[in-house]
């Protein structure tokens, strides 16, 4: 059979040539001369032409095919994913302004309105389990504190392919019975999220099934790497700074792969500041992060950072305490003069809240560490006066519906009409900014 032309991978650490997926998968997802587990992928496709992608309307990430390593149109599995509106949040705007910074334009890339499962794990899963259908996959297995196993679960389902699925003790209960009611299997492992992860490794070894390497798997990257298709299509340029909450890191590493890929083929092409987001109960990277600055990024900074053993945080998506990561990302973080802060956990209802309130929206804990991120960075003046701000945000409500009930206020208990009073909703956003002054 002819090699294909279109796309190839190769490895980071020693630049070998694996020639498809299907050798990839072959050669046990490593590559064949270093065993190194890292790949990126590189195309054929004349660039020239994407520029020509950005004036259509796209039904799914699937829009930029000549640009993903697929080559059988009739193999996609998609519910309609990757295709997200950016929206501009006026009231975040106004926040900036009321602290002092002017002219700011604050658009929000909600990943909830992804089709699937309503996470930012939906592109991946789509990618994954259509290039797994192309290339005869049959089974597979992975680790999740739960948005990837649920996202894995139903399109791998979707595509006739047998999954089993590693959650650690704090996933989500709801997430599990998700899963399984695809009719896959659902292990639930024991501790933290590192625990699962050593779990679904050895059984991988043991039944010779393809795994996921997590975070630098090249199907994550290079799905993930299209929302940059999509912010350059709705903005026409590339936003001044990035936030997102952070867990293992896909969103910066495919920022940056989708900027080092289009960079030659865009002059002027500009890097958006990243700002990465963890809460207090979760944090090694911001720690690692901070130890480096205080020390002056010391010679092999981007190696020293804090295992954090089972993570008691409620936001269990975000629950990485061993971000194996961290090196990579901070060294991007350093090059690109990028900042990590830490938001707490006790601020994240009142965020919520304010959100709900001003946007009619839900969103869940997650997404609610991004915007008090961005909050944050506010504050503190990490965003200067007239820069364009894309806020990267998770899940929606749905994916914790426990969340929910932490959401209610303004809410008095009374006996008789006369402990009544008739409200105003400017005391409600009043009530709400004070409240968020104080914690974040």
């Amino acid at each position: 059979m002819a090699e294909q032309k279109k796309y190839r991978l190769r490895c980071t650490e020693c630049g070998a040539v694996i020639t498809d997926f299907k050798a990839w998968f072959e050669h046990g997802q490593s590559c064949p001369e270093c065993h190194c587990k890292q790949a990126e992928i590189e195309y054929t496709a004349d660039y020239a032409k994407l520029p020509e992608l950005f004036k259509g309307k796209p039904e799914s990430f699937w829009h930029y095919f000549d640009f993903l390593p697929l080559m059988d149109r009739e193999n996609i599995v998609s519910c309609g994913e990757g295709a997200i509106p950016l929206e501009r949040w006026e009231f975040l705007e106004r926040f900036a302004n009321d602290n002092g910074i002017s002219d700011c334009k604050i658009y929000v890339y909600r990943n909830d309105l992804n089709g699937g499962t309503n996470t930012f794990k939906d592109i991946a899963a789509s990618m994954a389990a259509s290039i797994f259908k192309e290339n005869g996959v049959k089974r597979y297995c992975i680790a999740s504190t739960g948005n990837t196993a649920t996202a894995y679960g139903k399109y791998l389902a979707m595509a006739g392919i047998s999954a089993a699925i590693f959650m650690p003790d704090n996933a989500v209960p709801s997430s599990i019975a998700e899963i399984a009611s695809y009719g896959q299997k659902v292990y639930h492992v024991s501790g933290d999220y590192s625990d699962a992860k050593a779990v679904a490794a050895a059984y991988a070894q043991k039944y010779g099934i393809p795994t996921s390497a997590g975070n630098i798997d090249p199907i994550r990257v290079e799905s993930k790497r299209t929302m940059v298709f999509e912010w350059l299509r709705q903005l026409g340029t590339m936003p001044d700074v990035y936030v997102q909450a952070v867990s293992g890191g896909t969103g910066p590493l495919a920022l940056d792969k989708a900027y080092r890929e289009l960079e030659p083929h865009m002059p002027g092409l500009t890097y958006p500041r990243p700002i990465l987001i963890q809460t207090d109960k979760c944090d090694p990277m911001v720690q690692g992060w901070e130890k480096a600055v205080k020390n002056g990024f010391p010679e092999g900074f981007e190696k020293d950072y804090p295992v954090i053993k089972n993570p008691q945080t409620m936001v269990s998506i975000l629950g990485t305490g061993n971000p194996g990561t961290y090196p990579k990302i901070a060294r991007i973080m350093k090059q690109r003069n990028g900042n990590f802060l830490r938001v707490k956990e006790d601020c994240l209802a009142d965020v919520a809240r304010i959100v709900a309130f001003e946007r009619k929206t839900h969103v869940g804990p997650a997404s609610a560490v991004c915007i008090a991120g961005l909050m944050k960075a506010v504050m503190q003046h990490e965003i200067k006066n007239g820069q364009t701000v894309l806020v990267n945000m998770g899940e929606g409500i749905k994916r914790a519906p426990w969340f929910l009930d932490m959401l209610g206020h303004h809410i008095s208990e009374v006996r008789s009409v006369e402990e009544c009073h008739v409200p105003e909703l400017g005391e409600t956003r009043e009530e709400l900014c004070k409240a968020l002054d104080k914690n974040i």
